[in-house]
């Protein structure tokens, strides 16, 4: 197949999945991509106006210049202008939309507008977001067909755009996560940047109920550079030692995960948590909160699913940490787990299905 690929994504987890799906999607066919022109308006209102007007006549001129193509199909992810792109409204080349998530804020009260603000940026807000919101959800139903990444993003996808969805989960690269002959440091680590719903100040306080004899360091490991001082003003206060890795290369996470005794992932209703996979690729046993994607992922035997509660937390992270020989046999449960449940190589056959699908619409 001749396959257009569209995103604008930043660093992150969402970028390494599609840059992995294509990778071995190019082993087999044609690809051609496609993305945004980077952002030249300074300040909130142009920003917004660049992305709700202007933005959207470039992608209308974009899907002219794809449909000319003689594309098959057109493989279409997220941007930084709107989470279910303009490009989607005007492509007539049949699409597959690989949806990691809908936009959260719109649907979910703790991501609300902040009540603080004064009345006209509330205001500004509420109307920013009820045009955003109709132009994504309106964009979305426009697609051919719709890829998720896991059966709870199939549901949020539902309840966000009206429309059903096609789990396809993500994977691990075995090459890239594995373990390292490394010593393991008194630490446990966390992926994510200083962001609601990622939710890294409750990390820190797991630590700070963890007994100080004992109590290990929080390694924060984000692919995006972001204003750090908070959170490590947040954890001084809460007497946790902390340490942040801003804008972190990809190849350097293996290394962290290999370094640390267990990962946290206690993010908010996270759609997947690619970092879960990552970490029992690594032997890293995880804890995680009992929500979302993490349900879908985690495996008995590879770590813990716990309720959000701090003390629980910090309870069971306390036993896991004195217990070296379980945490090893953890980590090789997790391992064995990923490998057969999440390959890429799965991953990418039920895409090519999908597009197979789409193509024939």
């Amino acid at each position: 197949m001749k396959i257009a690929v569209y995103h604008g994504l930043p660093d992150g987890g969402a970028k390494r999945s599609i840059d992995a799906l294509c990778s071995l999607l190019g082993q087999r066919h044609l690809l051609t991509f496609y993305t945004t022109p980077p952002k030249t308006l300074k300040g909130r209102f142009l920003s917004d106006f660049d992305a709700l007007f202007i933005q959207r006549h470039f992608q209308k001129r974009l899907a002219s210049t794809i449909d000319k193509s003689h594309h098959d199909v057109c493989l279409v992810s997220h941007d930084s202008i709107l989470q279910s792109p303009w490009l989607l409204r005007y492509l007539k080349t049949p699409t597959v939309f690989l949806c990691q998530e809908p936009t959260r804020a719109y649907y979910e009260s703790f991501l609300r507008i902040d009540g603080r603000l004064p009345l006209p940026n509330r205001l500004y807000e509420l109307v920013n977001r009820a045009l955003r919101n109709k132009f994504e959800s309106e964009n979305a139903r426009f697609a051919t067909r719709i890829a998720a990444n896991s059966i709870y993003s199939v549901e949020s996808i539902f309840r966000s755009y009206g429309v059903t969805s096609k789990n396809i989960y993500l994977g691990v690269s075995p090459d890239k996560f594995f373990p390292l002959d490394k010593k393991r440091e008194n630490q446990v680590m966390i992926v994510g940047n200083d962001e609601p719903q990622k939710a890294i100040r409750f990390a820190i306080d797991v630590l700070a109920k963890i007994a100080r004899s004992v109590r290990p360091k929080l390694l924060i490991v984000s692919p995006r550079r972001y204003n750090a001082a908070p959170l490590q003003e947040y954890a001084k206060t809460r007497q946790v030692k902390v340490e942040i890795v801003n804008g972190c290369e990809q190849n350097m996470v293996n290394e962290y995960y290999n370094q640390s005794l267990l990962t946290l992932a206690i993010a908010y209703l996270e759609p997947f948590g690619l970092s879960v996979i990552e970490s029992l690729a690594a032997t890293t046993p995880v804890v995680a909160v009992n929500e979302a994607g993490f349900r879908e992922t985690m495996i008995k035997g590879a770590g813990l699913l716990l309720e959000r509660d701090v003390n629980l937390f910090a309870l069971e992270v306390t036993k896991l940490l004195s217990d070296k020989v379980g945490l090893r046999n953890m980590g090789r449960i997790g391992r064995a787990h990923v490998r057969k449940s999440f390959p890429w190589q799965r991953s990418v056959a039920k895409l090519e299905l999908l597009l197979t699908y789409a193509q024939k619409s």
